[in-house]
């Protein structure tokens, strides 16, 4: 305690006679000095100053105060909430992993009773510190420790998730052995609602298939003829033709001299030198015209192609590698794909009749089918705009066959649709204007308006029919035009038929 108190009066008496300047240089010049030393240091020497140091820390904190030691925590804490505020996505991830290694490499040398007492006062403090938590910083919480998991998960051996199961049903065998009887039953009937939810989402989506495949049997055996025995015989005695003829073709092929390719005349039409003057594209020496000006790519400066728009975030990152779930991003892209998307294709599948290859074919035209306007009791696809979210992100993430993707990565790219999508923001006004028609409909004791919805080139029509009548024309019409966002040069057309 002298020594420390000596050290902190000769410490004062230096800060009060320096100015701030002064000071900064007298840290700055020792701050290089110890680098240059260290730089030279073996890894002896090294660990001998680091453990000297650590024995003069844990002497001088032996001797601190309570004023002391919180005084000397809340700088500590203040200085660290600095430096993370200006850390980079990346620079936070190293160092969460590097703090995760560090802390992993301490458990190891461990004993039972250090460990004991560790889990007892983390568990202390994360319920003291949990029970101030507001909705929304527990909600944070628990997207920011799901992401970690996840990350950590992907980066881990085969070897290392065998021994992390196998701790986890330890943890669990030991946590069920704790509970009460409430808290079993309050469990087991959270589980069985869980799975009841799965079972009819499966026995749903297994109906549907069974209806398309028996609606595509049905349509394949009108559109294909009854084969009579001759006919199926011609067919084959055909095949064997054609066959014949290919082998004696490819025979005759093999037999032919080698050609050597250095007796084969060299064409040349020059490298890729010449740009053009207007939309600066690339051309063959040869390819260049006597006006000097290039039609093929721009016809002579007549089609002007705007610039590309930027990818938007987090999209970009992802794509180019450089998200922390591009790699799990990239490996489920066609369901992600398909969890955002407006339609659904729909095509008669035609099945070729023999043998061979796998080759997906359709028959007839091609639709992008839209599901019913407005909330329905099982939402997909463009439904899921007219929700908020949260609510869209669970729909899309109970699907079976989206188990694979990443709950927060949904997350984050129903948000950017949501804010760049043109279309998301036309199914978001289209809600309010169905909202606003229905309260104004009920305040007035009048029937509720058939919604109906068309989509044409470049324009979109929402259709309000009044269920009171069918003929058209005894109807007035109210049309309400409007821009789609973004600066879009594109129509969205409202038409109101009423009384």
């Amino acid at each position: 305690r002298p020594a420390r108190q000596q050290h902190q009066a000769r410490k004062r008496a230096a800060d009060d006679t320096e100015t701030a300047e002064e000071q900064r240089a007298r840290l700055q010049a020792q701050a290089l000095r110890k680098k240059y030393l260290r730089r030279d240091e073996s890894e002896a020497e090294r660990s001998a100053r680091l453990q000297d140091q650590a024995l003069r820390q844990k002497s001088l904190r032996n001797e601190e105060s309570e004023a002391e030691k919180s005084s000397r925590l809340h700088e500590q804490a203040l200085r660290q909430h600095s430096l993370r505020k200006e850390e980079s996505e990346a620079e936070k991830w190293a160092r969460q992993r590097e703090q995760a290694l560090r802390q992993k490499n301490l458990r190891t040398k461990e004993t039972e009773l250090g460990a004991a007492n560790r889990q007892l006062t983390d568990k202390v403090r994360h319920e003291a510190t949990r029970s101030k938590e507001t909705p929304e910083e527990r909600l944070d919480r628990a997207i920011a420790d799901s992401f970690l998991h996840q990350i950590n998960r992907l980066e881990e051996t085969e070897q290392e998730a065998a021994a992390g199961r196998e701790a986890n049903m330890e943890w669990m065998a030991g946590y069920r052995a704790t509970e009460n009887e409430e808290e079993t039953a309050d469990r087991r009937e959270e589980d069985r609602l869980r799975t009841e939810l799965q079972r009819e989402h499966q026995f749903e989506r297994e109906r549907e298939e069974e209806e398309l495949r028996a609606r595509n049997a049905l349509q394949h055996a009108e559109i294909v003829p009854v084969e009579t025995a001759d006919h199926e015989a011609f067919l084959r005695e055909m095949h064997l033709d054609r066959n014949r003829a290919g082998n004696r073709r490819t025979h005759r092929i093999a037999c032919k001299d080698i050609v050597v390719e250095d007796r084969v005349h060299l064409l040349d039409i020059g490298d890729l030198t010449k740009i053009c003057a207007e939309c600066d594209a690339k051309h063959f020496e040869k390819e260049m015209p006597k006006d000097q000006k290039f039609q093929r790519c721009c016809g002579k400066g007549k089609v002007i192609i705007p610039p590309p728009k930027p990818c938007p975030q987090p999209l970009a990152s992802l794509l180019q590698n450089q998200h922390p779930k591009s790699k799990q991003f990239m490996k489920q892209i066609r369901n992600y794909n398909s969890a955002h998307a407006f339609a659904s294709l729909g095509a008669n599948q035609s099945p070729p009749p023999n043998r061979g290859p796998y080759c997906y074919r359709i028959h007839g035209q091609i639709y992008h089918q839209i599901t019913p306007l407005g909330p329905t009791p099982n939402p997909r696809y463009a439904d899921l705009y007219f929700l908020d979210s949260a609510q869209a992100t669970d729909y899309r993430a109970n699907i079976q066959a989206m188990s694979g993707c990443c709950r927060i990565l949904m997350v984050e790219l129903d948000a950017m649709l949501r804010e760049k999508n043109p279309y998301a923001l036309v199914y978001k006004m289209m809600r309010q204007v169905l909202e606003e028609e229905y309260v104004q409909r009920q305040a007035a004791n009048l029937p509720h308006y058939t919604v109906g919805m068309i989509i044409t080139l470049n324009k979109l029509f929402l259709f309000l029919l009044d269920n009171q009548t069918d003929n058209e024309e005894v109807c007035t019409i109210q049309l309400v035009s409007s821009r789609l966002p973004n600066g879009t040069a594109d129509d969205v057309v409202v038409i109101i038929l009423d009384l």
